[in-house]
């Protein structure tokens, strides 16, 4: 046979090996190579999958034809090299495992990251493989076995992935570009292994820049990291400006030329980087530019290309999502700006127009309520000027209304401007001199007329006049008209408060008004000027404005002379106008009101009313409004029954209520200096007239600004026009709830004198806040003496903060329920420097109701038992501590009962006749000792309220069953009589099954106790109203009269006598009365003495049983199981005993059994015993229970094993601590082995059935 026969079918490699000159290798000549190495080389070669060996102490490398692509360029001289030479960049990864197997032990890697020196640099990349000893004819390891899969592309795949998902859910609530892109960079920002640095760029609307916007992985400062990119000049390192042009991704290359000398996260820097143009819609050039490194430790290879295109289609879609996001909320507040300013517009007119229609509806109704029914005098006179008013101000809305709607018809004539321009402005002379301003009107005459529609110029001239008056206080208004540069200007200066520089813009928009500007007065619709500007556009002109803050404003309207800039078809002939006087009427008496007069400050008398005492004075109420009509009207039809001081602003208001408070305020909305809401802050924030009634005269109706002024503080709000009768209503009823308010704050007094010697902690909060309003002594101990009052909770006692507390508070001022707490834990800062304590207190939260029910405040007692809480805390303990005894009492009594009735059946399964009757007192007294212990446990249970029901409509008659067949054995051993007079149906209960039949059981062991053998039982149940009744009564020694308040206590028992023990514990009843409670029903006891029985009866509530689905009653299916024959069974206990009576007993039903008494114990038999069942106690050595079912279940060689947890705890979070340490079942020592048996039989059962 040739001896290259071994390398048939060896593939590609097979004939390298075959034609390479081993000689020269350690391996030496192919002729001399071992049975073994040739063996290991044709299973190799024979093989598809990637496999390569390494042999003998040079570990020469030899690797299949699926193999050599993993050596990229190092092949074909990889082959035969030394495998620790070949991938010595990989060794930090692979070295530890190559020796383990070199020693003997195979080496498994999965999905490990090295980096290979492959192919003429660092490349970063995954493999799963593994190292397999081979050892040759004597038994030593001769070589290594080396299967090996690379997962690169599909492990960069998926952290790809991941960074693109991380950048989507980072990136999916920005609300702005800029938002957007510092998110942008924040996810990308730890993904150096795939982008070493990205720097993003936004390019403007032009496409002339490209600024830098956020960066990562590069300095800043860097000559890299170009703030500003010029693109028309196509300046800069990277090339933005191609990508911009082209729209297409860009690969740079050679970045060194760039100054990139280092980049995270390895020493050598990237090579290369793509410019990525990043869309916009609606942009006819990129709205950005990605700029992304390339690993250095990875190829350009088309994956990562992809990559690459998904981020930049990822980031667009960011940005893109930023934008239009950006641009809506842009558009909504334009929108909202648009709403916003028609709502002003609208709160503006309504003022403009109520407050005329509330002076002209007054004194109409008067009139028509007089004999005379008719208008005379100072009455006539105010209804004239506020109808005046009115038309004005309609006849300025419809001039803007035309305007705005193209249909405004100007009249231009020639015109003597100069004497026009003179007329109208002096017209005001009068107004101006009163308010004591110096009025200069300078209008020489022009050279030449010019073309003005006459009435549109009136507007335009009285406007900006009557504007300079309301808003100058002092100093000069001058009208002056001149020529320049062959137009006309008109020129209104005054020295007012002039206008701040960021409202100058704005001024000329419609509906704008400049906010808290000191004024004359707060009316007007704010399209004044507005109209102005639109009006002088209709000639041909413009209006400028410049103006310093408390310097002056001046206006400038330029028209040019000639015709040439107007419509030829709206030049007419000469027109008579209208008479100046005329015409400026309405603008001059509505600047006469604003101005101060003899009674704009002045008080009315009220003689003394014909019902009161002489010595009484009339109430004093304050009037606030810049109308003098509406000052003079509420004078008029208030001032017969109280005494009336009115102030034409708000702050003269202010400071009269503070020198003298009045009994009511009545305010107008919107005054200068100080406005109707601002009046009420005032007001409310000063003790001395927190109290004061205020009602507030406003221009806005509806629902809503009603709410707005009665949450600003106001008592009460009246909305113009109103009526007479009205007013007075609305002012009587205030003085009437002062006047009792008064009443109220005495009392107030005298409780807050009652809770202050009161010796529990007492504070009172008031509002959604929680504002301490009162606190007695104890409460500032309990603090620890800080000051609170006038503080919100919050602000007052921070460091209950996290302690629900502030929450409970909230929840009984919405809710309007109290809260009562016996012992609430809070820490408090109250210690030496304002250390935290802990303490407990027994605390109320009382709600107040104001007279309409809702909450306004909340009482606060509390009472400090920290020391009574310590004691309960104490208690409690002492208690867990006596769970934890019973606990371990059970266990440690279980473990050796366990052998001890096991060995007592397995007596009885092997036919062991000898001491029988010995035999079965042990086996009584054992099962008695048993169920002593679940008596203790189920105590302990139900004392901290553990045990949960598994309730279910259940017929009582079964219940009662079940009880008896338990209890059967002992009835039958003291020869009692038992009656059972039960109804098979109709006496149903909602109960768990289990739980009410060991109440009954108990009763009945409870009436075989304590009855002499031979005696009778009865028990009888029957239907009582809502309830079911059981009855059990027997002939036994009776209960004292004085026992029977004890007899369901804990640890209670009938007297013994030293001849007559009864046994047992005292549980029994107290079990009974605890799970009756639990069902909702009660139990008591009865008894008439000594010697003359005892009758137990339990009530439950009736509960009908649900109607069943159909078919015959009682039928059911038996199926017999397989038997368990021929099962291994392991038993791993560290009792001896236990575990040898288990496995004889197990060997006696013919199952192949071990004992292990420790966890390595048991981890060392399984591996040559293999058994299909596992009995694990769980208190073990070394290791315990749980943690030995963890070990089988991790291993693929024993996670099969079928786990059954044998110990002595069995309460709940015992079985649940079995069931999450993956048992299959729990058994609770002493193991029943008729249970045991049917529980393994059960489990080979079910592996059957999977293997089918």
């Amino acid at each position: 046979m040739s001896p290259l026969s071994f390398l048939q079918s060896g593939g590609e490699m097979g004939s390298v090996v075959g034609a390479m000159d081993w000689s020269r290798t350690p391996l030496g000549p192919i002729e001399s190579w071992p049975q073994s190495l040739r063996t290991s080389i044709s299973l190799c070669l024979a093989s598809n999958f990637p496999i390569a060996l390494a042999w003998g102490s040079q570990r020469i490398q030899i690797y299949n034809d699926g193999y050599w692509p993993i050596c990229g360029a190092k092949h074909p001289h990889s082959m035969g090299q030394d495998f620790k030479e070949c991938w010595f960049s990989a060794w930090p990864v692979i070295g530890a495992a190559f020796e383990q197997a070199t020693a003997g032990r195979a080496a498994f890697l999965e999905n490990e990251r090295m980096f290979l020196d492959r192919n003429g640099y660092l490349e970063e990349t995954f493999f799963t493989f593994s190292f397999s000893p081979i050892r040759d004819d004597t038994g030593q390891v001769a070589g290594l076995f080396h299967p090996v899969t690379e997962l690169t592309q599909a492990s960069l795949a998926t952290r790809r992935l991941k960074v693109l998902q991380d950048l989507a859910d980072h990136t999916a609530n920005a609300r702005t570009v800029a938002e957007a892109c510092g998110l942008i960079i924040d996810a990308l920002d730890g993904q150096e292994l795939d982008l070493p640095f990205v720097l993003l760029y936004l390019v403007d609307r032009a496409g002339g820049q490209a600024r830098l916007v956020s960066a990562t992985g590069l300095d800043p400062a860097s000559t890299a990291c170009p703030p500003l990119v010029d693109l028309v000049a196509d300046t800069g390192h990277w090339p933005l400006a191609h990508a911009v042009r082209s729209g297409q991704p860009v690969e740079v290359v050679e970045l060194e030329r760039f100054g990139l000398e280092s980049c995270r996260p390895y020493p050598e820097p990237p090579n290369t980087a793509f410019v990525l143009p990043l869309r916009a819609a609606g942009w006819d050039h990129p709205a950005g530019l990605l700029v992304a490194g390339v690993s250095a430790r990875r190829p350009v290879d088309d994956p990562y290309r992809a990559f690459y295109a998904l981020l930049r289609e990822s980031v667009t879609t960011a940005l893109s999502n930023a934008r239009a996001y950006e641009e809506e909320s842009a558009r909504a507040e334009a929108l909202a700006e648009i709403d916003r300013t028609k709502t002003m517009f609208f709160s503006n007119v309504s003022h403009e127009f109520r407050t005329p229609l509330t002076l002209m509806l007054g004194p109409t109704e008067e009139a028509l309520a007089s004999p005379e029914q008719a208008l005379t005098g100072e009455n006539l006179a105010a209804v004239y000027r506020n109808e005046l008013r009115l038309l004005k101000l309609v006849n300025t809305l419809l001039d803007f209304s035309r305007i705005e709607a193209g249909r405004a018809q100007a009249t231009y004539e020639p015109t003597d401007l100069a004497e026009l321009t003179g007329d109208f402005a002096s017209a005001f002379r009068s107004a101006i001199d009163r308010a004591g301003l110096r009025f200069d009107v300078d209008c020489p005459p022009l050279s030449q007329p010019v073309y003005v529609d006459r009435e549109m110029w009136e507007k335009i001239v009285l406007n900006l006049v009557s504007n300079a008056l309301k808003f100058t206080f002092e100093g000069t208004i001058r009208v002056a008209l001149l020529e320049r540069d062959g137009r006309v200007e008109l020129e209104v200066r005054d020295t007012g408060v002039g206008i701040p520089p960021a409202e100058l813009p704005r001024l000329f928009e419609r509906f704008h008004r400049v906010q808290n500007a000191r004024a004359r007065t707060h009316e007007g619709s704010g399209i004044g000027l507005a109209l102005v500007n639109e009006l002088v556009k209709l000639h041909g002109g413009t209006l400028l404005v410049s103006s310093a803050v408390d310097a002056g404003t001046t206006f400038t309207v330029a028209i040019p002379f000639g015709t040439t800039h107007l419509a030829s078809d709206r030049i007419g002939a000469t027109r008579t106008a209208a008479s100046p006087a005329t015409g400026a009427t309405p603008y001059v008496e509505e600047a006469l009101r604003w101005l101060p007069t003899e009674d704009s400050v002045s008080t009315s008398p009220a003689p003394p009313l014909p019902a009161a005492p002489a010595s009484e004075k009339p109430a004093r109420i304050v009037l606030a409004d810049d109308n003098a009509d509406m000052r003079d009207y509420v004078r008029r039809i208030l001032g017969d029954r109280w005494t009336i001081d009115a102030f034409n602003d708000g702050l003269s208001a202010l400071a009269a209520i503070r020198a003298n408070p009045p009994a009511v305020v009545i305010a107008d909305v919107m005054m200068p200096g100080l406005d109707g809401f601002e009046l009420l802050r005032e007001l409310r924030a000063t003790p001395a007239t927190k109290n004061i009634p205020v009602i507030v005269l406003s221009a806005r109706a509806g629902e809503e600004a009603r709410i707005d002024g009665l949450q600003a503080g106001a008592d009460d709000y009246l909305v113009k026009p109103f009526s007479a009768r009205e007013l007075r209503a609305r002012v009587d009823a205030q003085i009437l709830r002062a006047e009792i308010r008064h009443v109220e704050e005495a009392h107030d007094r005298r409780l807050v004198s009652v809770f202050t010697h009161a010796p529990v902690a007492i504070a009172i909060l008031r509002g959604p806040a929680h504002v301490f309003e009162f606190v007695n002594e104890p409460y500032l101990d309990l603090i620890g003496r800080r000051p609170v009052l006038g503080k919100t909770i919050r602000q007052a006692l921070p460091e209950i903060g996290a302690q629900g507390i502030y929450e409970l508070l909230d929840s009984v001022y919405t809710s309007g329920q109290p809260f009562i707490a016996e012992s609430l834990r809070a820490t408090l800062n109250r210690g030496a420097e304002g250390a935290p304590e802990e303490r407990y207190f027994k605390l109320v939260y009382q709600p107040m109701l104001d007279g309409e029910g809702r909450t306004e405040g909340i009482a606060v007692v509390a009472v400090d038992v920290t020391e009574l809480a310590g004691a309960r805390r104490a208690a409690e303990s002492a208690s867990r501590a006596k769970d934890e005894f019973i606990a371990m009492l059970s266990h440690e009594l279980r473990n050796p009962l366990a052998p001890i009735l096991t060995a007592l059946q397995l007596m009885r399964l092997r036919g062991i006749d000898a001491a029988e009757r010995e035999r079965t007192i042990i086996e009584r007294q054992a099962k008695h000792l048993v169920g002593l212990v679940d008596d203790l446990l189920d105590v302990s249970r139900i004392t901290r309220g553990k045990v949960e029901l598994d309730k279910a409509p259940v017929e009582l008659a079964n219940v009662i069953a079940k009880a008896i067949e338990t209890t059967s054995p002992l009835l039958e051993e003291r020869q009692h009589t038992l009656d059972v007079h039960v109804a098979r149906r109709g006496l149903s209960v909602d109960a768990d099954a289990d739980r009410l039949a060991q109440v009954v059981a108990n009763l009945l062991t409870n009436a075989a106790k304590y009855t002499e053998p031979a005696g009778h039982v009865r028990v009888a149940a029957e239907r009582d109203s809502e309830f079911v009744v059981l009855t059990v009564r027997d002939s036994g020694i009776g209960i004292e009269a004085d026992m029977l308040p004890k007899v369901f206590d804990l640890f209670t028992q009938a007297e013994q006598t030293s001849d007559r023990s009864r046994g047992g514990l005292g549980l029994g009843l107290a079990i009974v009365r605890n799970l009756v409670a639990l069902h909702g029903g009660i139990v008591s006891a009865s008894s008439e003495g000594r010697g003359r029985g005892t009758t137990f009866t339990v009530r439950l509530p009736f509960a009908p049983m649900p109607d069943p689905d159909g078919g015959d009653e009682g039928v059911g299916l038996t199926v017999q199981p397989r038997t368990a024959e021929g099962c291994r069974v392991l038993i791993v206990d560290d009792n001896e005993d236990s575990a040898e009576m288990l496995a004889d007993a197990l060997s006696a039903l013919g199952h192949d059994t071990r004992i292990a008494l420790d966890g390595p114990g048991a981890l060392s038999v399984v591996t040559s015993f293999q058994p299909d069942v596992a009995l694990l106690d769980i208190g073990l050595p070394v290791m315990d229970g749980h943690e030995l079912a963890r070990r089988l279940k991790a291993e693929p060689d024993t996670r099969q094993i079928r786990l059954i947890a044998v110990t002595g705890y069995g309460q709940l979070r015992d079985r649940s601590a079995s069931t999450e340490a993956g048992f299959d079942a729990h058994l609770v020592k002493p193991v029943d082995l008729d249970e045991l048996a049917q529980l393994l039989t059960s489990l080979t059962n079910l592996d059957t059935k999977a293997r089918q």
